[in-house]
């Protein structure tokens, strides 16, 4: 996202991080009442797990309980720092992180197994990338969101959904 250089007839889809809906979502639960990038920062539409501390991770350490992991939300908390950058998705360190357990987001599908909806989305805890369809294994994550678009391609910014009736 970078600034605005000309104007559409139509208003644009949205941005990675943005809520897709006005359905209900639910924020994830910390249990130290905070959450705050860990020293590692987060980047925001992608996936990243609660840390017992409070700290939110994007790249986790295998061997983590998976109910802790959410939807890093764009709420204007990404801090611009490169020089005459003109954007910026990454949250700093001890910056606070809105981390959502459910809900409809938009997200850039960074690859794509499956182009269907209703695909499963993983989330690969090497890379941050989120992936649409597939196997789950050690590192990719089945977070419990499912593909809203009908035909996701890679690297297109689609629509992902956590129902309230969804584990």
């Amino acid at each position: 996202m970078s600034f605005q250089t000309q104007v559409y007839i139509n208003p644009a889809q949205g941005q990675p991080g943005d809520f897709a809906s006005s359905n209900p979502m639910f924020y994830q639960m910390s249990s130290s009442g905070k959450m705050v990038a860990d020293a590692n920062g987060v980047t925001v539409g992608k996936f990243a797990i609660i840390n017992d501390d409070g700290t939110v991770t994007s790249l986790p350490a295998s061997g983590f309980d998976v109910s802790r992991i959410g939807f890093v939300h764009r709420e204007a908390n990404a801090q611009i720092v490169t020089f005459l950058a003109d954007h910026s998705y990454e949250i700093y360190p001890g910056l606070p992180v809105s981390l959502f357990a459910k809900g409809d987001f938009f997200v850039t599908a960074d690859v794509v197994n499956t182009a269907s909806r209703g695909a499963a989305i993983l989330w690969d805890i090497t890379t941050g990338h989120t992936v649409v369809g597939g196997t789950p294994s050690s590192t990719l994550v089945d977070t419990g969101f499912k593909c809203v678009t009908a035909t996701p391609t890679t690297g297109s910014t689609i629509i992902i959904s956590r129902s309230l009736t969804a584990s």
